[in-house]
């Protein structure tokens, strides 16, 4: 038993690096086709102390030029508050990318499991930075103060595992903002695929249903005793949530271009970012 689990292991291993790979070359363009890279800098971090460049199988790649980078974190607290305890600053349970490309008119979203392990930067007591340690990714977050320390750790396990590839800014959500995003939202109608009585004693399985308040965190967090309990079945949901959010956000948006604007006002309580209102509401 003890060998299959270690191959099941390797195997995931084995994966894990495969799919790394694949997303760092889809952010560099190949070098052999003669595109230019630009020097890139960042309104928030300079990007020259990151390689221009990488090999992957014996081809050369540079960076493409005038990407912008969010990360995107879900945390699992229930609010952000000053803090000078620099070793709970609650785990990014929810990890997404986002990729703009002006250059070519494109938008990458690269969704990032909890559990993929990575060099995290670890932080000691008294905050001070005491070396990286191999570990599950969503730990990073849980180092620092919860707010803007937690996140530059988080957004340095990220760059880390993308083979250093710059990250500019971040947004954090604690766990609060996803019952009043969705409310602010209207509810979103979502079909059960899974049992969720363990929460809500009307959330069963094949049930399609609007969701409200403390149905929405249950829907894209519950994990233990639904299904069969990985983040992996925890992600599919979120995407599926995540889509139809969209949908409903362009809707409301070609209705009311001052509706973002709004939507950042009422969030703003739930949310720590290093990104300023009038770039969100532009982005």
């Amino acid at each position: 038993m003890r060998k299959i689990h270690e191959m099941k292991r390797c195997f995931r291993t084995a994966l894990l690096l495969a799919s790394c790979a694949v997303l760092v070359i889809g952010l560099f363009a190949g070098l052999q086709q003669g595109k230019q890279s630009d020097e890139l800098v960042s309104e928030t971090m300079t990007r020259s102390s990151y390689a221009s460049s990488i090999e992957y199988e014996g081809e050369a790649y540079k960076l493409r030029s005038n990407l912008t980078t969010v990360l995107v974190l879900g945390v699992d607290k229930r609010a952000y508050s000053d803090s000078n305890d620099f070793r709970t600053g609650g785990q990014s349970d929810f990890i997404r990318l986002i990729v703009m490309d002006p250059n070519n008119k494109q938008l990458f979203q690269i969704p990032i499991n909890r559990d993929t392990v990575t060099p995290v930067p670890v932080v000691g007591v008294l905050g001070d930075r005491i070396g990286t340690r191999t570990m599950q990714i969503c730990l990073a977050h849980g180092y620092g103060d919860g707010r803007e320390e937690s996140c530059k750790l988080a957004a340095e396990a990220v760059s880390n595992l993308l083979g250093g590839f710059p990250i500019d800014f971040y947004v954090s959500m604690s766990m609060d903002g996803i019952s009043a995003l969705n409310d602010l939202m209207g509810g979103i109608t979502v079909t059960l695929q899974e049992d969720f009585t363990i929460y809500d004693a009307t959330m069963t399985q094949g049930t399609t249903l609007t969701l409200q308040g403390m149905q929405a965190e249950w829907y894209v967090r519950g994990r233990k005793g639904v299904g069969n309990g990985t983040n992996v079945n925890r992600m599919a949901r979120q995407e599926d949530y995540l889509t139809k959010l969209a949908v409903k956000l362009v809707d409301r948006v070609s209705a009311d271009q001052n509706f973002i604007g709004t939507l950042f006002d009422e969030m703003e309580p739930y949310l720590y970012t290093n990104l300023k209102r009038g770039k969100i509401i532009n982005m």
